[in-house]
């Protein structure tokens, strides 16, 4: 089912750069408004101002942390409910990793890995949810990583996150499925983004940014009855993390 682009709206958070940015790229032209949302004021509003640029969709941009849990869910609702009152699309991006053993991590450290890359997608999804209701055939998308599958050495937090995150999404997809909501975790490997910034590796050996956002955009012209449960995506010689 092609979305109408007339009446279609997402919500996409980490939308200044990397992933977020190409997914949001890649879904405005099949929408007709789309929510950024990010941590930096100035980052997600010039982000707002070249995806509407290119695209043509209209974009509202909204910051805040996600550390700060219900707080920027109920930021997030407030901006649902002031501009499109309904909601097609939800796609919880933004992260946060840091180095750094089990052993020796510093206990504000694991604690903020743990509510930016795990909690928060609970507190975002619930506070957005009713307006998904509202669409014929809403879907959540939960962006996780190949960490959520094996052991990810030097960032073992992010990893424990995003195994955590993947039980959420499974969780969540046979409590929504009745209601019609789609929920997907798609687990991108090695991915060209400023992460990856200064390591010397040919462009060749990791993901571009626009790989996910094209399975995103695919995933929004399904049939109704039709969902993506779980999709992993690496690099064609596979990851790079030890």
């Amino acid at each position: 089912m092609t979305p109408d682009n007339k009446t279609t709206v997402a919500f996409i958070t980490g939308a200044s750069r990397g992933i977020g940015y190409a997914i949001a790229q890649c879904v405005a032209p099949l929408c007709s408004h789309l929510l950024v949302a990010s941590k930096t004021k100035a980052n997600i509003t010039s982000a707002a101002r070249r995806i509407e640029k290119n695209t043509g969709c209209k974009v509202y941009p909204m910051w805040g942390d996600l550390v700060e849990g219900r707080s920027f869910a109920d930021a997030a609702k407030r901006l649902v409910a002031t501009t499109t009152k309904r909601m097609d699309l939800l796609v919880l991006n933004a992260g946060y990793y840091v180095e750094g053993s089990l052993s020796e991590i510093a206990d504000e450290d694991f604690e903020r890995n743990m509510l930016v890359n795990c909690h928060s997608a609970h507190y975002v999804v619930t506070a957005l949810l009713p307006f998904l209701k509202k669409s014929p055939a809403g879907k959540i998308v939960l962006v996780g990583s190949t960490a959520a599958y094996e052991p990810y050495p030097l960032v073992p937090t992010y990893g424990i996150a995003k195994w955590g995150l993947r039980g959420y999404a499974i969780n969540l997809r046979k409590e929504l499925m009745a209601q019609n909501i789609g929920v997907t975790f798609i687990s991108p490997g090695g991915t060209l983004t400023e992460m990856w910034a200064g390591v010397d590796l040919p462009k060749n050996r990791l993901l571009e940014a626009d790989d996910i956002g094209k399975l995103v955009a695919a995933i929004m012209t399904l049939s109704r009855q039709a969902v993506v449960e779980e999709l992993i995506i690496r690099p064609m010689l596979g990851d790079i993390h030890e």
